[in-house]
């Protein structure tokens, strides 16, 4: 069932989004090539440095993200394993009209972070301030980037763009290193959400590329883990990086790093442990099913479609929409209480 991109994505109102991009051609965005024994380890954190610095350009916060490179886990039918091609997760919550409250220069400042080109070295400062200056007495170009930075098309854009043009350039070659259009889902409530990070926190668990949060290299989880204080353990769980609005989540961060860590050892060894009541807990607090819990994170990506929430969040989005059914029904069923 075909949905418009332009429905996919409200750019009227804020929300929270699923983004996953991956590469085009079976080549090295990250991992090793085990023929020529090259190491592309550090394109991962090319991609994690971009995520975490256009979160403070663009109207997004970022809440998890994993920057996968090949890995592999075990199919569905038998025990052949499948390999998770290069690609990365994003989740964020997005505010399209944002850029509508900052000031003419700030947006201008923004800009020149998402296209610093030579401008951001020392030498050419004074060329900085006179394009800064160009794009302020412009207002049919500040309009215009006013949209484009309350857009997740754009925001894609430039994490992808720099990227390509730096893989390219060590592997020498040209063309397409990225699909041509990104996938989003919608997350329609808080528990879509939560349920979501845990899914892009646990994708190098799921890939079977470590057993542990603390080794899921760039990866939100592991940042979170590493940072944390005392006092960041018992608030409500926050963005990574970006600052839009003051908003307070139910989960704390405690309570969200418990059960991530549970869920990952479930995964990385099956059958070896009861759901703690503390966990069950959560869920329930969440309004979901504890015993549909881990099928629904190991395989969100293929149960979930466009739309992700609550049955009757659903069901509103696809009379909206003028459709009869939208994936994810069933799935929602079985997982809300």
């Amino acid at each position: 069932m075909a949905i418009k991109r332009s429905e996919l994505i409200d750019d009227e109102n804020a929300g929270y989004y699923h983004l996953m991009s991956r590469c085009v051609r079976r080549t090295f965005l990250c991992g090793k090539d085990k023929e020529s024994g090259r190491s592309y380890e550090h394109r991962r954190q090319w991609i994690e440095n971009r995520i975490l610095e256009l979160a403070n350009v663009f109207s997004i916060e970022v809440y998890a993200y994993a920057v996968m490179s090949a890995g592999f886990r075990s199919c569905k039918t038998g025990n052949r394993p499948s390999m998770d091609i290069n690609h990365y997760h994003l989740v964020v919550y997005f505010d399209p009209k944002a850029p509508n409250q900052w000031t003419d220069l700030e947006v201008a400042e923004r800009w020149l972070k998402a296209y610093p080109g030579k401008l951001d070295k020392p030498k050419y400062q004074q060329q900085r301030d006179l394009k800064l200056q160009a794009i302020i007495n412009n207002p049919k170009q500040l309009k215009t980037i006013r949209n484009r930075l309350g857009s997740l098309s754009w925001l894609m854009s430039r994490i992808n763009e720099p990227i390509a043009k730096m893989s390219n350039q060590e592997d020498f070659v040209s063309g397409h290193f990225w699909e041509s259009r990104f996938k989003s889902q919608a997350l329609l409530d808080e528990a879509a959400l939560l349920t979501c990070m845990a899914y892009v926190d646990l994708n190098p668990i799921r890939a079977n590329m470590t057993k542990t949060l603390e080794e899921s290299d760039h990866t939100s989880i592991q940042k979170r883990v590493k940072n944390m204080t005392e006092e960041q353990l018992n608030q409500a769980v926050k963005s990574l990086s970006g600052e839009i609005k003051n908003r307070s989540m139910v989960l704390k961060l405690k309570d969200y790093i418990e059960l991530v860590e549970w869920s990952g050892k479930s995964i990385a060894y099956p059958n070896k442990s009861k759901m703690p009541t503390t966990i069950e807990s959560t869920l329930a607090h969440l309004n979901l099913q504890p015993n549909q819990w881990l099928g629904q994170v190991q395989h969100f990506a293929t149960h979930q479609g466009y739309f992700v929430g609550k049955l009757i969040l659903l069901q509103q989005k696809a009379e909206e929409l003028k459709k009869k059914w939208l994936k994810g029904f069933k799935t929602s069923r079985k997982l809300t209480i």
